[in-house]
């Protein structure tokens, strides 16, 4: 029987916050644990830096000093869900030297100053036996009811990563004796669309009411998300029946059956299961 407790396996700090911030903070209050796991360095980003007229400048900031203010931005979204983050640390597909330009890792580069990069790159880290294998390790480890990861029709090539990274290693775990369940997180906020998508789903979690907290544990990362009110959520009422939903898709596995319900998340999963959906935004 697998804890009382959800996994977000995501790829950097503020992906879980956006992704399933509200089934987390709805599910804490219901007495269930957060696993807070992100898959890279974080070692990849600007600095977001809100001028007088509320105006934003991006300032390049390198590897060395990206990495760490991340992570501290990440514990302290963690904490608020009381619990401590995990870092994978596979290293990104880019960062940004000193100068401002953007460097690609490839196979074979040599890492940033500063930054470890023993691990494989983010981008083929799910093609290793062994890094998959210390997914499914972490997964019996923590046993939990629920694991979310990223959506594979993402048009973030680290989100699809690593959702091909979490899908693996929770196949293994599976067959290692794993009884939990593994959902997609349609990533449906308008800024993350990449033209027209077109996107699977199969259930939602009710999280009306809880929008606004969702926002101010968003502002944890506030170097990179200063503004979240700006995130324009989508209204799901057509479609749910409520204004504010995150929406999943099953990972079955090969299964033909329904996921099974094992406490409270996996029972509003499974009430609001409706196989085979799609939803068109129209954007």
């Amino acid at each position: 029987m697998s804890s009382k407790s959800l996994m977000g396996l995501f790829a950097h700090a503020d992906d879980i916050e956006f992704a399933v911030g509200g089934t987390c903070l709805k599910y804490i209050e219901k007495g269930y644990k957060v696993d807070y796991i992100m898959s890279t360095n974080n070692m990849s980003g600007q600095i977001h830096q809100v001028e007088k007229d509320g105006s934003i400048t991006l300032i390049p900031c390198p590897p060395q000093e990206m990495e760490p203010i991340r992570k501290r931005e990440a514990a302290a979204g963690a904490a608020r869900l009381g619990c401590v983050p995990l870092h994978l640390d596979y290293p990104q597909r880019h960062y940004n030297d000193e100068s401002g330009k953007k460097i690609s890792i490839g196979y074979g580069m040599p890492a940033p100053q500063g930054v470890s990069c023993a691990l494989p790159n983010i981008l083929i880290a799910h093609e290793s036996r062994e890094e998959v294998a210390k997914v499914a390790d972490l997964i019996l480890e923590r046993d939990p009811e629920v694991i979310f990861t990223h959506s594979c029709s993402s048009d973030s090539p680290e989100h699809y990563a690593t959702a091909l990274l979490t899908a693996k290693g929770y196949a293994q775990a599976v067959k290692r004796g794993y009884g939990g369940e593994l959902f997609f997180v349609c990533e449906m906020c308008q800024s993350s669309f990449f033209l027209r998508n077109h996107l699977r789903w199969d259930s939602f979690i009710d999280i009306t009411g809880r929008r606004q907290a969702q926002f101010d544990l968003i502002r944890c990362h506030i170097s990179m998300v200063p503004f979240p009110e700006r995130m324009d959520y989508l209204d799901f009422t057509p479609i749910c029946g409520i204004r504010d939903a995150e929406l999943f898709s099953w990972f079955c596995n090969g299964s033909k059956k329904a996921p099974a319900a094992r406490g409270d998340l996996s029972q509003e999963l499974l009430d609001h299961f409706v196989r085979g959906r799609w939803y068109d935004p129209g954007l």
